[in-house]
């Protein structure tokens, strides 16, 4: 009787119910039943009702349908379950040496119906050969009527119901083979075990073989291809598909035992020395692979010379050669399918090092369409992300959203988390672009797989860069913070941010150390350094100009905001929509260069009405306090708030009644806005007065929102209000009739917000006390605030209310 396995002799003996014995042939059900027998164990045929614990024996796959499940669930077994270990095979032949027991423990993976053969003959893996081996694995053969068809499909050594297909093996008897336990289920496939195998099929029929592997290799199973024409002895097919196949990155491992195959008179071929390079390059020995690729060269037959082309070029550009690399690169990509593809990204990928950037983009252009013909949408997003990396470093941003978008949809439903980065690096172009609610939605999408491995932390490192670009430098570091990561890429991109934020908090140590861990970053950490006073500011700008970095030139150049580097910088960002830029506080002096309606759209003034007055413009932020006098400031935003230009003489008498000359007071103030803003703001023209920029106000988003009914814009925009709500507070009796207006938009504003808001939510009565607190008067919003809480049952914050109420309508009589 064969042992049974001692780790699954704990398992059994902890079962306190059912166990069910695997079907497949050979798995040693007979020690399996010895030792329910001795345990006290029912031995069950045909599943059914029993008291206390049992082994049931099934004879086919399909009974597994009929396991019982009264009680407890019961153990199920499978073959492999019984498979011994090294060291179980050497325990099971106390007399034989540790060299013979591991011998034909190799050649029978620890199969237990090979046991006797070892036994009968001690050291031997071809023992299935012997003329007693018929005695002992004639048993497990399957019947008369299914021999043929085994023998047949034992020329492979995994099976998929395509290469029963291929071998003309009926239907029927491949699921008979498979319901008997003859073939044991393996993965997606099914395969006999090797043993038993080799006896069906000592020597198997050569165009079998070759039928097999091609029906494998179709299916996309090509290391199971290669298996079977090497136990098939097919070495020329076995070479070709070796060749085609194999990549250094597969590892020394797979990479010796591929080698490791082939019989002594095989190792010459040149498809062998090219593996052999491939081996040399895991290995990294350089020279030896260039070596063997160059010999491999030789004789290599047809199209498989590009993939040796290609290798060596990779060898080449690693050493430095780099004419020779794209030499190489240029050969291979002569080759159709993914041979071109390869070629054409590695060749693309070092053009990109060695700034010839146009070149590059050929290069990689012709890697996607490679790979789009091939039908492998994985190599082809990876170069349509290269491409767009390309695009970006060089700051033609709106060009790499083209192979972004195009790199995301491949990616989206195979690959989450290379999605999930795709996403990140749509949302930085459109953030750099200035188009901040397309980077948010981008953002969000990303954010949702930040549990996937390597997506939170870049993830995090683009919240900080929102917060940077919305001028918030301490949330930024906050972000920053707490991003912990073993990726040096991202841990130098993090450093960048911090120094980038500390220099804006005006903290330039803090800035400094951390730029010392961003300096992998080339370009854009040196002209974080320039911004430092680190650097220099014109090599700077030399070197953008020589990596063609054009979002770097112009941040460089603002910088040094000479009149031509002014006027170069406004070029650059116009003509790439650099538009954050034009928030900074460098880019101030480029307001002046507006001379057309057209640059003008590009300095709008910003208007913050609500709350404390706020006007931005071309990266400048200004208050109440930084205009010579309140009414120069309420001119301004009296014109900003205007729907049409205004008269000369209505403005001078509005804001100077009493002057002894009016308008000269109105020209005085129209000085003192071009002083402020160093720029002219204001614009005569026949007697009427409008502003020269235009304007986005809080005011102009609010009526927007209300007029569309957009609640959700609405919530965005109140979410920042302080309870107060006060309109154009700052100038309160200078701007009577905008300030009546205003309160209008906001009332309705925050109506329409209340009312969107759930019947019984906290958000309703926040919505209500806004309301209230932004118009005391309006008497329908306590109404509603009272039914709020009397329909919360809470009295005494109704009576509180209503106790208000009643103060309101004494006073409106």
């Amino acid at each position: 009787m064969l042992p049974l396995p001692k780790r699954l002799l704990a398992r059994l003996d902890a079962a306190p119910g059912g166990i069910v014995a695997p079907v497949d042939v050979g798995a040693n059900q007979a020690g399996l039943i010895a030792w329910a027998q001795a345990t006290g164990r029912a031995v069950l045929r045909v599943p059914g009702p029993t008291d206390g614990p049992w082994l049931w024996v099934p004879a086919r796959r399909r009974d597994l349908e009929g396991v019982p499940l009264n009680g407890s669930p019961p153990l199920l077994l499978s073959a492999r379950d019984l498979l011994y270990t090294a060291a179980e095979w050497q325990a099971a032949l106390p007399r034989q040496t540790a060299q013979d027991a591991g011998s034909t423990f190799a050649a029978s993976g620890g199969w237990p119906g090979a046991l006797p053969l070892a036994q009968a003959f001690p050291g031997d893996p071809h023992a299935h050969i012997h003329p007693q081996a018929h005695a002992l694995l004639g048993p497990l053969l399957p019947p008369p009527e299914l021999r043929a068809a085994a023998r047949c499909l034992a020329c492979a050594t995994w099976l998929t119901p395509a290469v029963a297909e291929a071998l003309g093996v009926p239907r029927a008897e491949w699921a008979a083979l498979l319901d008997g336990g003859w073939l044991w289920l393996d993965g997606a496939g099914a395969a006999f075990p090797a043993p038993l195998r080799r006896f069906l099929a000592p020597l198997p029929d050569p165009g079998d073989v070759r039928r097999a592997a091609q029906a494998l290799q179709e299916g996309g199973h090509a290391a199971h291809a290669l298996d079977t024409l090497a136990a098939g002895g097919a070495w020329t097919q076995y070479l070709d598909l070796l060749a085609w196949t194999t990549r250094s990155a597969q590892g020394e491992d797979t990479l010796r035992a591929r080698l490791g195959a082939l019989p002594p008179a095989h190792r010459e071929c040149s498809q062998a020395l090219y593996v052999a390079g491939l081996l040399a390059r895991a290995a990294h020995d350089l020279g030896g692979a260039h070596t063997l690729y160059t010999r491999a060269l030789e004789g290599l037959p047809g199209s498989a010379a590009g993939l040796a082309h290609n290798a060596r070029g990779v060898v080449r550009a690693m050493t430095g050669d780099v004419p020779g690399a794209l030499e190489d690169f240029a050969q291979a990509a002569t080759w159709p399918g993914l041979t071109a593809g390869e070629a054409n990204h590695n060749r693309g990928t070092l053009l990109v090092q060695q700034g010839r950037h146009a070149e590059a983009e050929r290069s990689l252009n012709a890697a996607v369409a490679a790979f789009r013909a091939a039908g492998d949408p994985g190599r082809e997003a990876r170069s349509l992300e290269t491409l767009g990396t390309l695009q970006f470093g060089r700051g033609l941003l709106r060009e790499a959203l083209g192979p972004y978008r195009a790199a995301l949809i491949l990616l989206r439903e195979t690959h989450p988390a290379e999605a999930a980065l795709a996403l990140l690096n749509l949302a930085e172009c459109h953030l750099l672009l200035g188009e901040l609610g397309e980077a948010q939605a981008r953002l969000h999408e990303a954010a949702a797989q930040a549990h996937l491995p390597g997506v939170r932390g870049w993830t995090a490192r683009l919240q900080a860069l929102v917060a940077l670009q919305g001028g918030d430098p301490t949330g930024a570091l906050e972000v920053l913070g707490r991003i912990e990561t073993p990726d040096r890429s991202l841990q130098a991109e993090v450093a960048l941010l911090q120094a980038r934020a500390q220099r804006e908090q005006g903290q330039p140590e803090a800035a400094r150390a951390a730029l010392t861990r961003a300096r992998p970053l080339g370009l854009r950490a040196d002209l974080e350094a320039a911004l430092l006073g680190e650097a220099d500011l014109d090599r700077v700008i030399e070197d953008a100009r020589a990596e063609e970095a054009r979002l770097e030139l112009a941040s460089a150049l603002l910088e040094r905001g000479g009149p031509d580097d002014l006027r170069a910088a406004l070029a650059l960002i116009q003509e790439h929509g650099y538009l954050p830029l034009l928030r900074t506080r460098a880019a101030a002096p480029l307001a002046a260069l507006a001379g057309d309606e057209a640059t003008r759209a590009l300095f709008p003034l910003h208007l913050q009405a609500l709350g404390p007055l706020r006007l931005t413009h071309a990266g400048r932020q200004l208050g109440l306090g930084d205009f010579p006098t309140r009414k120069s400031a309420a001119l301004l935003v009296a014109l900003a708030l205007a729907e049409h230009p205004q008269p000369r003489e209505v403005l001078a008498e509005r804001f100077w009644p009493g002057a002894k000359n009016p308008l000269a007071s109105l020209q005085t103030a129209v000085y003192h806005l071009r002083s402020v803003f160093s720029v002219p703001m204001i614009a005569s023209e026949r007697g009427l007065l409008s502003l020269l920029f235009p304007v986005r106000s809080d005011l102009g988003e609010l009526r927007g929102a209300v007029s569309a009914g957009d609640h959700r814009r609405l919530t965005d925009l109140l979410r920042p209000l302080t309870a107060s709500l006060n309109v154009l507070s700052d100038l309160p009796t200078e701007l009577t009739e905008e300030r009546t207006q205003a309160e209008r938009v906001l009332h309705d504003a925050l109506r329409l917000h209340a009312e969107a808001q759930p019947e019984g939510d906290v958000r309703r009565r926040d919505a209500l006390r806004a309301l209230v607190a932004a118009d005391p008067f309006d008497t329908a919003s306590r109404e509603d605030l009272i039914a709020w809480h009397e329909r919360r049952g809470e009295a005494a914050q109704a009576d509180q209310e209503r106790e208000a109420l009643r103060g309101v309508l004494a006073a409106l009589e």
